[in-house]
């Protein structure tokens, strides 16, 4: 009986070519919503730059790698205003692991042009990027006289 009631989960879910299952897809469901939350979140002028930042690793703690993947996932928008937002969570968020995916993404020419920008201006934000590196080198020595 038990493996009987098992087999409504996985109904319509074809299993030999996927291995989802419904706390998977469960997780992944709350993950985008969450994300779009923060990306709401920036719309609104309620919450500050420490407030947000703080939204955001609250989102780190519930969810760990996987929200700066589905960040990075969610440039590839048409709304232009999304993907500011993305950018600026990005930014804030400051994930040195996002670089790689960053990279592929704004040298990727089979995405929109708009697309790899944005994925560009985050890597600059975060000071990914040789130009911003060169200009502004994250290690500076005041002298104190």
């Amino acid at each position: 009986m038990e493996k009987r009631g098992a087999r409504l989960f996985q109904q319509g879910i074809d299993t030999s070519k996927s291995s989802w299952n419904i706390v998977e897809l469960d997780t992944r469901r709350q993950l985008r919503r969450k994300v779009n939350e923060l990306i709401n979140f920036c719309n609104g002028s309620t919450l500050n730059t420490s407030e947000m930042r703080h939204q955001l690793l609250l989102g780190v703690a519930e969810f760990g790698k996987q929200l700066a993947a589905q960040l990075v996932r969610s440039l590839q928008s048409n709304d232009p205003t999304k993907r500011q937002n993305v950018v600026w969570l990005l930014i804030l968020l400051n994930d040195t692991e996002t670089i790689p995916q960053l990279q592929r993404v704004s040298q990727n020419e089979q995405l929109p042009r708009s697309v790899r920008l944005s994925a560009s201006l985050a890597l600059a934000g975060m000071g990914a990027t040789i130009e911003s590196s060169e200009y502004y080198p994250r290690n500076r020595s005041y002298a104190i006289g």
